[in-house]
């Protein structure tokens, strides 16, 4: 997985949406400059790379969607993984 300091529109998107980061397969991992230092972020985001991996592409972004949009983007089961609160 690659960590890229997000520029241009994927910056400029994460900054709209008050986010620091994103995974993006099949791309990379994108983090605000201002927050490449936070390994917190950067392990959450790498934990999204890993379902990635387990899910493929299309599944991935599916099952993030529909689970942001049923649950909420807190409560979401795919987010909880990848704040430590449940395993995959």
């Amino acid at each position: 997985m690659n960590v890229k300091p997000a520029s241009g529109l994927v910056a400029w998107c994460l900054k709209m949406s008050n986010f620091h980061g994103a995974c993006l397969p099949p791309f990379g991992i994108y983090i605000l400059p201002s927050r490449l230092a936070d390994q917190g972020l950067v392990r959450h985001e790498k934990i999204h790379w890993v379902q990635y991996l387990r899910m493929g592409a299309i599944r991935y972004y599916l099952t993030y969607v529909w689970q942001v949009l049923r649950y909420g983007y807190r409560n979401a089961p795919m987010e909880r993984e990848a704040r430590g609160e449940i395993n995959g």
